[in-house]
């Protein structure tokens, strides 16, 4: 499984006398979200609407949007539908808007407010997270080379290194590690203790 986060980034631009500015950032909580929700509409006091949707969580558990005052269903659901298409969580895009005095309209309003976030969301490019089995590799030090030799050539990321009276390995792969670990075994000739942590996201 994969995901992708947005990154920090800003855009401007003027769509029928009304000006609209689309902030995308990453979050990590909730919390993070809502403060920085805040924020933007304190630094922004002045603007007529900020709108908004983020995803949070993995699999996007914690999901938001409102249209802070826009006919309903014209800014936050597409600036969400934006977010969904570009598979992102840990996200969030706001669109602040200052009406310039000319209607635009439940659809054009829509549009408007769709085109910002995908734009603001390209634009500020992407990250991209896989979901990756662990293990943790202990082994003597002699070990070592042949360790993250064989690590390497199946295709697995060494992710931390300790080194003390033995030598311990966190490792990351893609795929079913059980090769990889059965490998490590072989080549140390079972000497290499090996232990399985729980799945996580990386950006490898």
């Amino acid at each position: 499984m994969t995901y992708y986060t947005v990154n920090d980034f800003e855009r401007e631009e003027v769509i029928r006398r009304s000006r609209f500015l689309t902030v995308t950032k990453k979050v990590d909580e909730e919390d993070e979200a809502t403060a920085y929700l805040a924020a933007l509409r304190s630094k922004y006091h002045d603007a007529s609407h900020v709108c908004y949707a983020y995803r949070v969580g993995e699999r996007a558990e914690r999901t938001r949007f409102s249209d802070a005052g826009e006919p309903q269903g014209t800014a936050g659901k597409p600036i969400l539908d934006a977010l969904i298409s570009a598979e992102a969580t840990f996200s969030l895009v706001a669109v602040v808007r200052w009406f310039g005095g000319v209607k635009l309209g439940a659809g054009g309003l829509t549009r408007a407010y769709r085109s910002c976030a995908a734009s603001g969301i390209e634009e500020g490019g992407r990250r991209k997270f896989t979901e990756c089995e662990i293990a943790e590799i202990t082994a003597d030090l002699s070990l070592y080379g042949a360790v993250a030799k064989t690590a390497e050539s199946r295709g697995a990321i060494v992710i931390s290194r300790d080194f003390s009276e033995r030598v311990k390995l966190t490792l990351a792969a893609k795929d079913d590690i059980e090769p990889l670990l059965k490998a490590v075994s072989d080549v140390t000739s079972g000497a290499a203790e090996a232990k399985r942590l729980k799945s996580r996201f990386l950006e490898i």
